[in-house]
């Protein structure tokens, strides 16, 4: 999944940025299907952005866990870009492996997801950390 938003001015973009990576690491406010609840690294739900090794709880008929394996944030300076992204694994499947990651070169940010069948709705979620009324998601 891939979605992106051309920005007027490139401080438009910065600023888009900045509320897109808090939406992302705001586990606890993520709309999706079902509700998500981030816990520190002894599963003790926190009220804060994401860390690397925080787990995120997903509630629903039956609880499953996912790590959050990595966060790593990159700034590119020489084409005026930055970009966030959240590595995760299911608990009880290491091998899965699951990422978020928002982009921004110039005046256009991207976001794409993989592997995000256990959110339900990740279409709706990866346009929701990008969208805003001023501006149009390309797909």
């Amino acid at each position: 999944m891939d979605y992106s938003i051309s920005t007027n001015t490139m401080d438009d973009a910065e600023d888009l940025f900045i509320v897109a990576k808090e939406k992302l690491l705001d586990v606890n406010d993520w709309h999706c299907n079902y509700p998500f609840i981030l816990n520190d690294s002894k599963k003790h739900k926190v009220h804060r952005n994401a860390h690397s090794g925080d787990f995120i709880q997903r509630t629903s008929t039956s609880d499953e866990w996912y790590v959050i394996n990595k966060i790593q944030y990159d700034d590119y300076p020489d084409i005026a870009g930055e970009s966030i992204t959240i590595f995760l694994s299911n608990v009880n499947d290491n091998e899965s492996m699951h990422t978020i990651a928002i982009n921004r070169v110039g005046k256009v940010l991207n976001v794409q997801g993989h592997n995000l069948d256990f959110m339900g709705n990740a279409d709706d979620f990866l346009k929701g950390l990008i969208a805003i009324d001023s501006y149009a998601i390309a797909s």
